[in-house]
């Protein structure tokens, strides 16, 4: 396993890469199935409801931009991953530009079919 994987930083920003394409299908292929985001107190679970939701956000903020930094891994093994970090991310609402930053764990899960590591669970809330 090479450096970059062992600390997570593939894995987690792949995914905040992918979201910032605007793109669910670039999206979708990183999610589990059945996974269950928990976004600032709003519960998001399985994968159309979690469409529903990208695309909501997507027709509303524009040039949306997310980043990582202090990814920290809780847990590895060769089932699953869990990892938390400061996620920070920046874009257009109604033209106004706006940031902000949350504390998010992610936990990834390979797929035993296609042997890809899968978004299962992931959890903000606001950084203090």
């Amino acid at each position: 396993m090479s450096k970059l994987e062992e600390s997570g930083t593939d894995l987690v920003i792949k995914f905040l890469e992918a979201t910032g394409t605007y793109d669910h299908s670039q999206v979708s292929k990183l999610i589990n199935n059945n996974a269950i985001f928990c976004l600032f107190g709003e519960v998001i679970k399985g994968i159309e409801s979690i469409e529903k939701h990208h695309q909501s956000v997507w027709n509303t903020l524009k040039d949306l931009k997310f980043w990582a930094t202090d990814i920290e891994t809780i847990h590895y093994d060769d089932e699953c991953r869990i990892y938390t970090y400061q996620a920070h991310y920046s874009g257009y609402d109604k033209g106004n530009y706006f940031e902000g930053n949350a504390r998010t764990t992610d936990v990834f899960v390979k797929n035993s079919i296609t042997k890809q590591w899968e978004l299962l669970h992931t959890h903000s809330s606001a950084a203090n």
